[in-house]
């Protein structure tokens, strides 16, 4: 697997605080270490929302969202629930 990070995903999380990004860091870490491995997704962090759809959580309350395209999980959007709610209505 690998991670391709997006240029909607980029410019939100430069405007994120410090301690939001780091979280988001450890999320994608963890992301591309255990995606594919059920019982590994400790904690419920990763959720399907219309597969190919995905909810990452990267802390109680920041939310990514990815879409996994074969070996490839594309990485477009971060922010809590409401703002991830309003992306996927969009979409």
């Amino acid at each position: 697997m690998q991670i391709e990070l997006t240029k909607r995903f980029l410019a939100v999380v430069k405007k994120l605080p410090e301690p939001d990004v780091v979280a988001v860091d450890a999320a994608l870490t963890e992301l591309l270490a255990n995606f594919g491995r059920p019982h590994t997704h400790v904690g419920g962090s990763v959720r399907p929302l219309l597969p190919p759809v995905y909810e990452l959580r990267a802390s109680r309350a920041l939310r990514i969202v990815f879409v996994r395209y074969g070996d490839v999980l594309r990485v477009d959007f971060v922010g809590d629930h409401a703002a991830v709610r309003r992306y996927l209505r969009g979409h």
